[in-house]
């Protein structure tokens, strides 16, 4: 759960951390689906089948997952120990596959991942936040790569990829922050605000690269491995450092 965790009434993060017993357990609940019936459904499927393992795993998943999911949603090829919560706002197109150990944490703000998108082992994308607004959640286009334990958030904002996206090994990409400012209040209790991330086409995204909310990547960028984007990269440009600097322009 992301660090801004706490959705519904406009709840916030230390009012979650607060509760006990009964208030706990229920939070519990909110966090993982729409209503209690559908934790039944969507946890009980994959309690049963998360765990199988090769093809005949997939099958079983890809059979029962599918109702369960958005209803316009096609359904995934998941390997075993993939986890969805709150899968009735998580829609995925055509040819989709979702590698081992994966999780997709969405909320009122839907996670929308394009056809033919490939989520590798470990990877987590979380729209669940603290005031999530519907529409402002994660959605790729079409034919784009999530590496290996990377990190994609979104619940205020919007973090949006365009097609042919490709996102190296443990990059992030978050769209949140929380008012630093605020030193009369613990850390717990500031406010959270998310400002969109939006990346075109054809963009490659280096290996532990980190890029901020309120960022706009151009289509046939290239961000560089452990790069930390704070502002606007131009299309067809190449950023590197800390925080990230123009590097080299690219001829189309």
């Amino acid at each position: 759960m992301s660090a801004g965790a706490g959705q519904r009434g406009g709840e916030g993060l230390h009012e979650v951390m607060g509760k006990a017993s009964a208030g706990a357990f229920r939070k519990y609940l909110d966090t993982r689906a729409v209503t209690p019936a559908r934790y039944i459904l969507e946890q009980g499927a994959q309690w049963l089948l998360g765990w199988l393992p090769g093809p005949v795993g997939m099958l079983a998943r890809k059979l029962a997952y599918g109702p369960l999911l958005h209803p316009s949603s096609a359904s995934p090829v998941s390997e075993s120990g993939v986890e969805f919560l709150h899968m009735n706002n998580i829609r995925l197109g055509h040819s989709v596959y979702i590698d081992r150990l994966s999780r997709l944490h969405a909320s009122r703000a839907a996670i929308e991942l394009g056809d033919c998108t490939r989520v590798m082992r470990g990877a987590y994308l979380c729209s669940y936040v603290s005031n999530a607004r519907a529409g402002e959640g994660i959605r790729t286009g079409a034919r784009c790569w999530v590496g290996v334990n990377a990190v994609l958030a979104s619940g205020q904002g919007g973090l949006v990829l365009g097609d042919d996206v490709l996102i190296g090994p443990q990059a992030v990409l978050v769209t949140g922050d929380h008012d630093f400012s605020r030193l009369d209040i613990p850390a717990t209790q500031r406010d959270y605000t998310g400002k969109k991330i939006a990346v075109g086409d054809n963009v490659w995204i280096g290996a532990g690269a980190v890029i901020l909310g309120g960022v706009s990547v151009g289509s046939n960028a290239v961000v560089a491995a452990g790069a930390v984007v704070t502002r606007d990269v131009a299309a067809a440009t190449v950023v590197g450092g800390v925080p990230a600097k123009a590097i080299k322009t690219l001829q189309l």
